[in-house]
């Protein structure tokens, strides 16, 4: 009776201190959940409001640059073939545009919806054909193994949980696919620079109506939710590749991109940044 006793006992104190751990993990995932949804809301806003006044003409020659980035999308590609192609964070559309005009079936996706509106303006200036849609980064609506590429353009800064993204990005594409991921180091700490970037904001406010307080003003409360806020290595994206389960994963440091857009980017945007730029590439 007493043994009895006894193991009913230990049975409810387990059986509360099992509730008792459900009840707090349940807890730290809505919690957990719904800070991320208040960053990226916040993020959403911003590229919002930024869409603006955003404008990806800032070179000299917009052939030029075209035709560049063009070579470069290209030679990662390795193929003349029609793809299907995801492009993630497409902002304004810019990579998405370049593969349509070079005959691939393209997909672009943001979670600014006035960035999309910019996108698809863009599109029908150009009278190319492009699905923009609204989507998370992290969380997207497509099968497993729908593309045959999918690429993004320094996005990775603003991504709460980019080894969540990346795992996304590798099921969306097919077997013998490939991830594409254009990064860099946007970051640098020194005096210099910071002076640099100083003088760039009062340029870009006087030149471009852009005010310096914006980003600051949305990114402040939640970079420390944005493990790559400061731009990334080369070494972290293989890194999240390999765990991603992707293969043949190659580095192009891009030298010539670097000196191409010294030549031909904008003066505001040579004197504020100095970026660390490559090209990390995948294989399913």
């Amino acid at each position: 009776m007493v043994q009895e006793f006894e193991y009913q006992a230990r049975w409810h104190v387990s059986s509360r201190v099992i509730l008792l751990m459900l009840f707090f993990y349940s807890t730290f995932v809505v919690i957990h959940r719904s800070v991320l949804m208040d960053a990226k809301s916040v993020i959403s806003m911003y590229w919002d409001k930024r869409s603006q006044t955003y404008d990806d003409n800032r070179y000299n020659s917009q052939n030029e640059v075209r035709l560049f980035w063009k070579g470069i999308l290209k030679d990662a590609n390795r193929t003349d073939e029609s793809l299907k192609i995801l492009d993630v964070g497409t902002g304004t559309g810019f990579l998405a545009l370049l593969f349509a005009e070079m005959g691939h079936s393209v997909t672009g996706i943001d979670i600014s919806r006035g960035m999309l509106e910019k996108a698809r303006y863009n599109a029908g200036k150009l009278k190319l054909t492009v699905d923009f849609m609204h989507c998370d980064a992290e969380n997207l609506p497509f099968e497993d193994g729908t593309f045959d590429v999918v690429i993004n353009r320094h996005l990775l800064w603003t991504l709460p949980s980019p080894g969540i993204a990346i795992d996304e990005w590798s099921r969306a594409v097919k077997s013998g696919g490939k991830i594409m991921l254009i990064d860099g180091r946007w970051y640098d700490p020194t005096i210099d620079m910071r002076l640099r970037r100083f003088l760039g904001r009062i340029i870009a406010f006087m030149t471009e109506k852009r005010s310096p307080h914006m980003f600051t003003s949305h990114y402040a409360n939640i970079k420390d939710q944005l493990p790559f806020f400061d731009g990334s290595a080369s070494n972290n994206i293989v890194d999240l590749f390999t765990e991603a389960g992707l293969k043949n994963i190659s580095i192009n440091n891009l030298e010539k991109l670097k000196e191409f857009e010294n030549k031909n980017r904008s003066l505001t945007y040579r004197i504020a940044n100095k970026p660390s730029l490559f090209l990390s590439l995948g294989e399913k």
